[in-house]
């Protein structure tokens, strides 16, 4: 009787520790898949940072170019593109929000242009 006693509590210590290592197994799945995700944002989020600062000297050299301001949004676009695909950076998924990106710097460019105008006048 005392070998199955023994059996039974080895057996309960081996089942016990099982459920341990699953529980464990769990949990280190779960903190591995959160950094990797936090991984991806913090490369997304490099990346648009990146590809702002492209923009903007590409927008300052089209801006010297005196073309016209579809010309212009064009050639920063293709700047961008050349530099991200040069760096093997996928700007594909960035594109739309690049184009709303160069809109919103050049509009407030010009605004702040209009406004240093009629500073400068009175």
């Amino acid at each position: 009787m005392s070998d199955w006693i023994t059996t039974a509590n080895g057996l309960i210590a081996l089942i016990t520790a099982l459920f341990g290592l699953i529980g464990t197994g769990v949990g280190t799945f779960f903190a591995i898949k959160n950094w990797i995700t936090a991984t991806k944002e913090k490369s997304a989020k490099e990346v648009w940072t990146m590809i702002t600062e492209i923009a903007d000297a590409a927008i300052k050299e089209a801006e010297k170019s005196g073309a016209s301001g579809v010309d212009k949004k064009t050639a920063v676009i293709n700047t961008v593109k050349a530099s991200c695909k040069a760096a093997g950076i996928d700007s594909d998924l960035f594109l739309d929000q690049l184009s709303d990106y160069i809109d919103q710097t050049i509009a407030f460019v010009n605004d702040m242009s209009k406004k240093t105008a009629k500073t400068s006048k009175k």
